[in-house]
């Protein structure tokens, strides 16, 4: 614990921790000084001068900034005497001269601390008469920020922010005096991931939100506390709502997940929420087939009943299968597992990156446990596109903490120019490499336990020569590993993806045991709601709680809840059921038909239902579509990768007859109970009278599901406490605003230990070809980008394929062209790209681009692929 201080401001006493800056101490006393410059998550930099307060010496007093100061024992300051208030007047008189008179039609009016100043500690009246300096209004230093340099006071929060947060000192100061403005490097724009985070901590109107400006004035909106619902981190945020439209997202602070950061994605892509393509209304195919038609609610929900009770009465349960997005809520990925399992009678549920990974069920220990560790393992996983205020926290352990970065990936990640080592691997590549580190350092472990010197490489004769060989290439991550006393081990589905993938991860946990942090090991899902998803159970071999279905202890606690225990047998996979591997499918929030291989899959199917935002290429192939709300609009929990359960509360009115995932389902088991009758051998009795005629099912006689009773999110969040035990203790007040980490605890699990792995090394691409490497990319064609405002959708880049300079000079290729690229799996055409983070003889074609041209090639498959490139 810090010593403590204690000193007097204002006639006050005030103990507070050595090093704190005077006018934190202040604030902590209850007085405010007021500050332009200063801000609690930047470096003092004393420039705006308006925190001038007396410091009282032995020889008088003085006249110091409190935002640099750090308090000392015993220090007296006065933040009001006469001297203190003329110099503050007089400041504000300077920043005033030639700030624009424009309050009523600036975005921060009614929330500027330039305006709250000037009220308080101003002069009331102005002596100046002369003309103001004219400056670049409405100047775009990015797609996404205007800066207005007349209403800039030269504070230097967007530099220190961009610096000492982003690493990327993109903005500065130029030319001198009165004449002093805020600009970009020549030829750079601010290009940083959460660029927008500048806007909020801009003192005044001067950076303002090209996708938000003039939609609205502070005072007239409603704001609602809520989460991020694009990446895993989840960020707080808060939905500023008018007249039903969301018209702002700003930022809310949580030291334990964000700071008081978002990414850009979080915060201006939102207009989607808004947009006139929304699905307002259920779709049904007409009896022709051949189009969709509006329907009812009612006549939408007995199409999806009958059809798919016909068809389950055919073919048996397994011939139904659902495949789900893990950005929707827990509650609706809870009862759209418990529809299938307790109703249908089948595991065939999954969701992208479901059954298909190997990940850790525990997640992240702790966000805050990066700052704490002096080694950050990177294995398949780009923070920096995937998750961008993971990002910030990662490189503040860098730069501020000392600590070393070990970046294992196939292509050289924005990370890996940070100190430590950057260890380049082939997809599928990682497990011989991670295999190789763990082995050596089991080895040097048994060797210091035996009192003998470490050996670096491990035995086997037969194996001796080529380890001893890979051994130079792993050394320095071997030395990195071996001297860490708190590494920190993350992955992400680019390196866990099918046996290849799994061999890797137990690899990767065989290391973090080599070392005695098997309790460090994370696993970081590509949606916002991946570890809820699979806390949930919505995986076609697992059950909530993350417990196998083939438990016959936890199908009979279930049994007990649902009134019917869950199948035994594992389900088809995400990927098993969207190649046609079901009759009937029922996909929510998940678009299987981006790519040409999954709608002509989905062609096949006897019937499906898709319930989502957007009619996605997915949606068209429909027989039934039934409009869901969006994160805004509907009440929900969310849990993030450090297993943080957080609400988000609806913010607006849901757009039309749209409905919360949950409730629809919830709806849709109602009709499915009614429709049931019991076949008890002699008469068929009804479960429930429907209150509508149509086709009775029967059912054989036993248990019967329970009724199923959800007025509202906080209902279904109460079962879940009952059916995960996690998430026992967990009700939606308890949350509060900051949400609640589970317990691991809770979790039955063996404990970790080195399991054996075999494997191979990964063979380059035949000459003449590339190895394809795929992997997220921030402003990504992912399901919501093309509804974004045209400033966001403008950041998408045309479908590419990028090489090494070395091997587009070696195949005689010129960056620009248009080629064909073509695996065993499919060809696109993209534009060619150099890059130099591509690794030689690799060929790097992003994850979500327009067209699905990364999945089309079988980027996904886990397992190497080889692509020929070749000009159009």
């Amino acid at each position: 614990m810090p010593d403590l201080v204690t000193l007097t401001v204002d006639d006050v006493k005030v103990t507070v921790p050595a090093g704190t800056l005077v006018v934190d101490a202040a604030k902590a006393a209850g007085i405010e000084i007021p500050i332009f410059c200063s801000h609690p998550k930047l470096d003092p930099l004393g420039a705006c001068r308006m925190c001038l307060v007396e410091f009282v010496g032995p020889r008088g007093s003085k006249l110091d900034t409190a935002c640099t100061v750090r308090v000392s024992e015993g220090m007296t300051v006065r933040t009001s005497t006469e001297q203190v208030k003329a110099v503050r007047e007089a400041n504000l008189g300077f920043i005033l001269i030639n700030h624009p008179l424009d309050c009523p039609i600036c975005d921060k009016g009614g929330e500027c601390p330039l305006q709250d100043q000037t009220m308080a500690y101003g002069a009331g009246v102005s002596q100046f008469v002369e003309a103001k300096r004219q400056k670049q209004k409405h100047y775009p230093i990015s797609d996404l920020i205007l800066l207005d340099q007349e209403r800039c006071i030269l504070c230097w929060r967007c530099i220190r922010y961009l610096d000492e947060w982003e690493d990327k000192p993109q903005i500065g100061l130029f030319e001198r005096g009165g004449e002093t403005v805020i600009d970009t490097f020549p030829g750079q724009p601010v290009d940083a991931a959460t660029s927008g985070n500048i806007i909020d901590i801009c003192p005044v109107g001067a950076l303002t939100n090209r996708v938000s400006r003039f939609r609205f004035r502070p005072w007239e909106l409603k704001k609602t506390p809520s989460v991020c619902t694009l990446c895993p981190v989840g960020c707080n945020l808060r939905l500023d709502e008018r007249v039903h439209e969301l018209r702002r997202i700003v930022a809310r602070e949580n030291l334990a997940v964000n700071d008081e950061w978002l990414c850009d994605k979080g915060r201006f892509l939102h207009q989607y929420v808004d947009h006139p393509e929304r699905l307002r209304t259920p779709l049904v195919r007409d009896a022709a087939g051949e189009a969709l038609r509006p329907a009812t609610w009612d006549e939408a929900l007995h199409r999806v009943i009958e059809k798919l009770g016909d068809i389950a009465d055919t073919n048996g349960a397994n011939a139904l299968g659902g495949i789900a997005s893990a950005r929707v809520s827990n509650e609706a990925a809870y009862l759209f597992q418990k529809f299938f399992r307790a109703l249908v009678g089948a595991n065939n549920i999954d969701f992208a990156d479901g059954s298909a990974v190997k990940a850790q069920p525990t997640g992240l220990s702790a966000i805050a446990d990066i700052a704490k560790s002096d080694l950050i393992v990177l294995v398949g996983f780009d923070p920096s596109e995937a998750a961008p205020v993971l990002d910030l926290h990662i490189k503040r352990a860098a730069r501020r903490a000392g600590a070393k970065l070990l970046v294992i990936n196939p292509r050289r990640i924005a990370l890996a120019k940070y100190p430590g080592a950057y260890l380049p691997v082939l997809p599928g590549g990682e497990a011989w490499d991670l295999n190789g580190l763990a082995t050596a350092l089991q080895a040097a472990r048994a060797a210091n336990q035996a009192g003998s010197k470490p050996a670096p490489a491990p035995t086997g004769k037969a194996k001796l020569e080529t380890k001893v060989a890979v051994m130079a290439e792993l050394r320095p991550a071997y030395d990195l590993l071996a001297a860490a006393k708190a590494p920190l081990f993350i992955y992400g589905p680019d390196a866990a993806r099918g046996q290849l993938g799994k061999l890797a991860v137990t690899a990767l946990s065989n290391l973090a045991v080599a070392l005695g942090f098997g309790d460090r090991l994370a696993y970081v899902g590509a949606e916002a709601n991946s570890q809820g998803a699979r806390d949930m159970g919505l995986l076609s071999d697992t059950l909530p709680g993350h417990q196998p279905v083939t438990d016959a202890a936890v199908r009979e606690r279930l049994g007990k809840l649902w009134g019917v225990q869950p199948p035994a047998e594992p389900g088809q996979s995400y990927a098993a059921m969207a190649a046609g591997g079901v009759k009937a499918l029922y996909v929510m929030g998940a678009n299987p038909a981006a790519t040409v291989a999954g709608a002509e899959a989905l062609h096949k199917l006897d019937f499906l239902v898709v319930q989502d935002l957007f009619l996605t290429e997915t949606a068209q192939l429909a027989d039934v579509v039934l409009p869901a709300t969006s994160f805004a609009e509907a009440d929900g929990t969310y849990t993030n990768l450090e297993r943080r359960v957080q609400r988000g509360p609806q913010g607006i009115k849901p757009a039309g007859e749209s409905q919360a995932d949950w409730a629809i389902l919830a709806a849709l088991a109602e009709k499915w109970l009614a429709s049931q009758t019991v076949d008890t051998g002699e008469v068929s009795k009804a479960i429930e009278q429907p209150d509508w005629k149509k086709k009775r099912r029967k059912i054989k006689a036993g248990p019967a599901p329970k009724p199923w009773n959800y007025p509202t999110a906080q209902a279904v969040l109460d079962e879940i406490g009952k059916a995960v035990p996690p998430y026992a203790s967990l009700r939606w007040d308890a949350l509060g605003e900051a949400g609640v980490q589970w317990s691991t605890s809770a979790l039955v699990r063996a404990p970790r230990r080195v399991e054996p792995v075999d494997v191979a090394p990964i063979a380059a691409a035949p000459a003449g070809s590339f190895t394809l490497v795929s992997g997220p990319l921030l402003w990504d064609n992912g399901p919501l980008m093309p509804y974004g405002a045209e400033q966001v959708r403008k950041l998408t880049p045309t479908p590419f394929v990028a090489l090494n300079p070395a091997d587009l000079t070696m195949a005689a290729l010129a960056e620009g062209r248009q080629v064909t690229v073509t695996s065993a799996y499919g060809n696109v055409t993209l534009t060619l790209k150099a890059d130099a983070s591509v690794q030689p003889g690799t060929a790097w074609v992003p994850a979500n681009l327009a067209g699905a041209p990364a999945e089309t090639l079988g980027a996904v498959r886990g397992e190497p692929v080889s692509v020929a490139v070749k000009l159009v």
